[in-house]
This record gives structure tokens, C-alpha cells and sequence, in this order.
């Protein structure tokens, strides 16, 4: 039995449609992991006899509102007490008419529960569709169009929702909505942080979340979220005379949706499947590590208008790297980011310059590659990203070539020879103090510090060199 026929099974007098999404997506021919359900009747029981007959997790989500969750096998089914006097009233209080589409329980016997059967809801069960606001032919014409322009004033999140929903689906927003949205933004503010954080992540997840972020600039949304990358319009026009700074900013996050498209394969031929690997982690309990990434990318010389110079007759941005790490510190703390990803944000933008200073070495030396991944860690294939990111977006030449070179050099020593870059320590802390007769504090990390270097330039190999060494740097000092 499948947990729609559960479902059917455990129904009494209570009326269950499906809602929402799932219905949304099989027209489109996809299969949605997730379902969403309201009734009329008691929605805890049946939430509650669902996850007993499907041995699932029941959680609360929203006891006063009635909304209930089981998960099954990381599939997730949410319960809603209807809203409004029947499901046509509840309907009207969705978002967009895509959206506020049901099947009643009992007509789901052509409703497709896997991608070979996902085609026929579009021939067999149109009938079966509850459909009041022609969400139907909203999918056939590719829309977006809001219901109602009060569900704009009940919820101002979907002023973001409309955004992610025609990135996600390669939908144009129709021009009434776009018209309500652009009124309502403002009321942006009194949506909580971390709504709006949650909504924003998903943007950063599209593949093309360039186009998205840009259509939101064009119509006054992006100014709203975030004020500060709005600001480098003004700055550089001599360099980007179309959007100034800005321009450049949008465009370094296109690069990297460009690469990221393409696997890598033209920035990092001989390991970009671990890139890929790499980006597609966990930054975060529940973020990829590739999302936040792109915030950085976005966002990597918002320090530039408060660092702005003319030296010479040219212009300067002199510490435009640690500017810009307190601001994105500003704006993580203020849209609620973990604080993980604000620290992870702060150290790509405050070293987002280092790749291009290697760029005028000789050589990528074991001690270079040291430096820089002792300081940056797994984070620093993240830095090499942006970096030559950054750098592509101007046209061919010896810069960008030098970015690229430079970065396959560092990573191929940190992922090829990562025990030579960052070789194990032969002496920790505490045996360092005990063989000095020295107490803890910052003596010890400096002494450590200056072992590791001797270790990756093979001035020392053993763990009895190692004690020399040490010693004759108190002897020295």
C-alpha cells in the first residue's frame, strides 16, 4: 500500500485534498518528494494515524494553526487545518494561481506516484483538478501571477517567492504581480530574518541565480534585502561604465555559474570532480557550501565605495578587503546566517586578494601553498574559486591566464600532496611546553608555527630535529 492509498484507507468523514506544489510540479512532468494536505476535519488525528500506519515522525509544527508534519524516509508530508468556509476560500489565500491547485483523496487514482506514470495526470486527471484561478493554463503559458493583491499584504515573503518561482521555473512574472510587487517590497521589513534568509538561500540554489538577482536589482527588490551591494553602483564607473561596481559584482556570480554549469572542467581539468564534490558539502547543518559561496562571490567588493581613492590620478580601494569583511559580517548577523557561514564569508572577502598577489611570484613554492591553506583550510579551493572568478570577468589576458595557472598550482599541491603542504605535526602544544618548561599562551602557537614552516621547507624531518629546532629558537631570542 502507498501512502496515498494509507491516506484513503484512514479517511473517516473528514474531506483531505492535496495541495499546493506536488500538483504544481506533475504538471510540469516532475516528481516532487514532498506533499502538502489540508482538511476539514481534525488535522493532528490524521497526521497522527498517518504516521502510525506509515511508521514515519510526527512533528508540531504550528500547534494554534493546526499545521502538522510527518517525515517519511526523508520525505516530507505537511497538514493544514483548511482555511476559509471550503477549499475554494483556502485556495484563495495561496500565493500564486500555480500554486492554489487540489485533488480530493478519493480522486487520486491516476494521481502518479513515479516518473513513468508522471504524464498521465495531464491527460487523465485534469478533470479531477480543483483549479478556481486557472493555474493550469498559468503552467501552459509559463506565469507567474498572483491571486489576490491583499495575499501580498497577509504575506510580503512572497514579494521574494515570485522571484524564486520564476528562476526555478523559467517563468516570466505577469505584469499586475509585477506591478503589486514592486508596491509591496517595502513591506519586506516586517518579515522576519530568517524567512527571508530561508527564501534567499533557495534563490542562491537555482542554477541561474544571476538572472534572478538582477531581475530583483531592475525592479527595486534587491535594494530591500541588501542596501550594501546597491552602494558599489555609484562606485568605479570609469572601469564599468554600464553599472558601475555593481556590474562587475552581478557578472562575477554569472562566471561562476558559467564554471559551475560546466563542472569545472575548463578551470580545473585534472580534478574538477573533487571541486564539484567539494562545493556540493555541507557548509552548514542544511546549506551547501556551493550556496554560500555564491553570496561571496555577489558580494566580495561591497568594501570598495568606503575605501574608494584617486592616487595619482588613478583609483585606489586600498583595504577595500577588510572593509568589506566587516560589512558581510553586518549582513550575515542581520539576515541571520549560521555562524559558521558569517565566518566562512568573512574570511573569503577579507582574502579574496591573495590569489592575485601569488600571481606576481616565480613559483608556487610548498611554503606559499603552506601559508595559504594554514590560513584558510578546505576554504581555501573556495578563495581560488572566487579569485578566478573575479578575474574572468574581464577580457582575455596575462591576468586572467596567471589566475588560472596559479590556482591549478596551489590545488594540485593541496589535493595531490597535502601531506607535504600540511605535513602532521611531529610535536603538539603540550609537549612543546613540557620540553621548554614553558606555560601555555601565545609563546606556544608561535614556536608551533614556526615548526610547521621548518617542516614544509625540509629543514626539519624528525621528531629529534624537531626538538633541536625548538630549542634553538629560545636559545636565539
Amino acid at each position: 500500500m502507498n501512502n496515498i492509498e494509507v491516506l484513503t484507507s484512514i479517511k473517516a468523514k473528514e474531506n483531505i485534498w492535496i495541495v499546493g506544489g506536488y500538483i504544481r510540479d506533475l504538471l510540469l512532468n516532475k516528481i516532487s518528494e514532498d506533499m502538502d494536505f489540508v482538511t476539514d476535519g481534525n488535522t493532528q488525528k490524521i497526521a497522527q494515524m498517518f504516521a502510525k500506519e506509515t511508521k514515519g515522525k510526527f512533528i508540531v509544527l504550528d500547534d494554534f494553526n493546526k499545521i502538522y508534519r510527518v517525515i517519511i524516509k526523508g520525505k516530507t508530508y505537511d497538514f493544514s487545518k483548511m482555511q476559509g468556509k471550503n477549499i475554494i476560500d483556502d485556495l484563495s489565500r495561496r500565493d500564486f494561481a500555480i500554486n492554489a491547485m487540489a485533488i480530493q483523496i478519493q480522486y487520486t487514482g491516476y494521481l502518479p506516484l513515479n516518473r513513468r506514470r508522471a504524464s498521465r495526470i495531464q491527460n487523465t486527471a485534469d478533470k479531477n483538478i480543483i483549479d478556481p484561478f486557472k493555474g493550469q493554463g498559468d503552467i501552459k503559458n509559463k506565469v507567474i501571477r498572483c491571486i489576490e493583491e491583499k495575499n501580498f499584504v497577509d504575506d510580503p515573503l512572497r514579494v521574494l517567492r515570485a522571484y524564486r518561482f520564476a528562476g526555478q521555473l523559467k517563468f516570466n512574472i505577469e505584469p499586475k504581480t509585477d506591478r503589486f510587487i514592486r508596491k509591496y517590497s517595502k513591506q519586506l521589513k516586517k518579515i522576519s530574518a530568517e524567512r527571508i534568509y530561508y527564501e534567499l538561500n533557495l534563490i542562491m540554489e537555482l542554477n541561474d541565480t544571476h538572472s534572478t538577482i538582477l531581475s530583483m536589482y531592475k525592479s527595486g527588490i534587491l535594494d530591500k534585502i541588501l542596501p550594501e551591494l546597491i552602494k558599489t553602483k555609484h562606485t568605479a564607473r570609469c572601469y564599468y561604465p554600464k553599472m558601475g561596481l555593481l556590474g562587475h559584482c552581478f557578472d562575477s556570480l554569472m562566471v561562476f555559474e558559467k564554471f559551475y554549469k560546466n563542472n569545472f572542467k575548463s578551470i580545473f581539468p585534472k580534478f574538477n570532480n573533487k571541486i564539484m564534490l567539494h562545493l556540493n558539502d555541507n557548509i552548514s547543518k542544511t546549506v551547501k557550501r556551493k550556496t554560500i559561496l555564491k553570496y561571496a562571490v555577489l558580494l566580495h567588493d561591497i568594501g570598495k565605495p568606503g575605501s574608494a581613492k584617486r592616487i595619482d590620478d588613478r583609483l585606489r580601494f586600498f583595504g577595500h578587503e577588510d572593509i568589506g569583511s566587516k560589512i558581510i559580517e553586518n549582513i550575515g548577523k542581520r539576515l541571520r546566517f549560521s555562524n559558521d557561514e558569517i565566518n566562512y564569508l568573512k574570511k573569503l572577502i577579507q582574502n579574496h586578494m591573495r590569489l592575485g598577489n601569488l600571481t606576481s611570484a616565480k613559483e608556487v613554492t610548498d611554503k606559499a601553498t603552506w601559508r595559504f591553506f594554514k590560513d584558510l583550510g578546505d576554504d581555501g579551493i573556495d578563495q581560488i574559486i572566487l579569485s578566478i572568478c573575479d578575474a574572468y570577468t574581464y577580457p582575455p589576458s596575462k591576468t586572467r591566464t596567471l589566475h588560472k595557472l596559479v590556482g591549478n598550482k596551489l590545488l594540485s599541491k593541496y589535493i595531490f600532496r597535502k601531506n607535504k603542504v600540511l605535513p602532521e605535526k611531529l610535536l603538539d602544544g603540550f609537549e612543546i611546553m613540557k620540553i621548554l618548561k614553558i606555560e601555555q599562551g601565545p609563546k606556544v602557537g608561535s614556536i608551533l608555527k614556526k615548526l610547521e614552516e621548518a617542516q614544509v621547507t625540509k629543514k626539519v624531518k624528525t621528531k629529534d630535529e624537531a626538538v633541536r629546532f625548538i630549542k634553538s629558537i629560545v636559545k636565539t631570542k
